[in-house]
């Protein structure tokens, strides 16, 4: 689902394929990773895995555990966990795009029992696995960012992004940044399509086009675009959102009511993991109110815990509470990854009329 610029905050900023090197430490051996005490954990790189390894050291400290970091983005670490299948080195894969149901079913990752979860009561329903994998840690949402100064009156649907109050200021995203092919399908799911047929999406989006600033495919241009006051409305990404804002600019979220395009971040066990149940401690430290307060005060993303209070501040700028996370869309991934050469093609056809 990846497919638009990181600044290092997001999990889901548009890296299928981890960086050629990384100041994470070198991938265990598979006889290291079996150490007792020991667990290799994937993260994303950048201010995410930063964040994320300062609570390593306390999970540290807390289980007498000693827990090396991989940095490899959803794509690779999938593909790594099924060439070591049998004979694996990490113990703990993070992903962010939907591939921890490609690796449930090639048996890349395992059930846990939900007895040793000892958060998994506290979490929002939207959260959980109904096949009993782990569930998510924290997530990211495709909604409506705006800014406050120049619109009083808050969005609450998708369909205001057509209001013609905003003709010539809506930032519209390409195809080829993940964000911009969620905004095609939640376009698509609000006239009737789905993931198996995006065209009342284009057709609806055909009708956006006249109204847009400009079709832009970076996160940085769509910054530059808010800065510049340019762009006042488009739908983007919530985890952008809050960067825009702790960069000064007067930026909010919005989940539409028909929900938010949502990102699930989860941490599986890899099947195969001779620390399993380390493992799945490490899962439930991650599901933990406070650390999920801290990573959505540092990085921006949205705690699946409910238990978590944050403030008005950053409730601004993620889908937070029962409503908007429970409304969030969870989209088809293997019928997005199937189709979506096919969707850049009608796309391109579309902006170049």
């Amino acid at each position: 689902m990846a497919g638009c610029g990181n600044n290092g905050n997001n999990a889901n900023g548009g890296n299928t394929s981890s960086p050629s090197s990384s100041s994470a430490e070198p991938a265990a051996t598979p006889s290291a990773a079996a150490s007792p005490g020991k667990l290799v954990v994937t993260s994303f790189g950048g201010a995410y895995e930063e964040t994320q390894k300062q609570f390593i050291k306390e999970f540290e400290q807390e289980y007498n555990a000693k827990v090396e970091v991989v940095t490899l983005y959803s794509a690779d670490a999938l593909a790594k966990i099924r060439a070591e299948k049998g004979n694996q080195s990490i113990d703990v894969v993070q992903f962010s795009g939907g591939q921890e149901a490609v690796a449930a079913k090639e048996d890349l990752i395992m059930k846990l029992d939900s007895t040793k979860l000892t958060n998994l009561n506290s979490l929002y329903n939207s959260a959980l696995d109904s096949n009993g994998y782990a569930p998510a840690y924290a997530f990211d949402a495709l909604g409506i960012i705006y800014n406050e100064e120049e619109i009083k009156t808050p969005p609450t649907s998708w369909k205001d992004l057509w209001n013609p109050d905003y003709k010539g200021s809506v930032g519209l995203i390409d195809i080829s940044n993940s964000f911009g092919l969620q905004f095609i399908l939640a376009a698509a799911k609000m006239n009737g399509g789905d993931e198996s047929n995006i065209q009342p999406g284009l057709d609806e989006i055909k009708k956006l086009i006249p109204s847009a600033a400009a079709i832009v495919k970076s996160t940085p241009e769509v910054g530059n675009l808010f800065a510049q006051g340019e762009v006042t409305i488009a739908a983007y990404d919530a985890g952008y959102a809050f960067t825009f804002r702790k960069q000064g600019q007067p930026i909010k979220f919005v989940s539409p009511v028909e929900g938010a395009i949502g990102t699930f971040i989860s941490a599986q066990v890899v099947n195969g993991s001779q620390n399993a149940d380390l493992a799945a401690k490490f899962v439930d430290f991650l599901l933990r109110a406070d650390i999920q307060k801290r990573f959505a005060e540092a990085n921006g993303y949205a705690p699946t815990n409910k238990s978590v209070e944050l403030s008005a501040d950053l409730q601004a700028v993620m889908p937070y509470g029962e409503e908007a996370v429970n409304k969030m869309v969870r989209l088809n991934s293997d019928l997005v990854n199937t189709n979506k050469a096919t969707w850049t093609e009608q796309w391109n056809k579309l902006i170049s009329k």
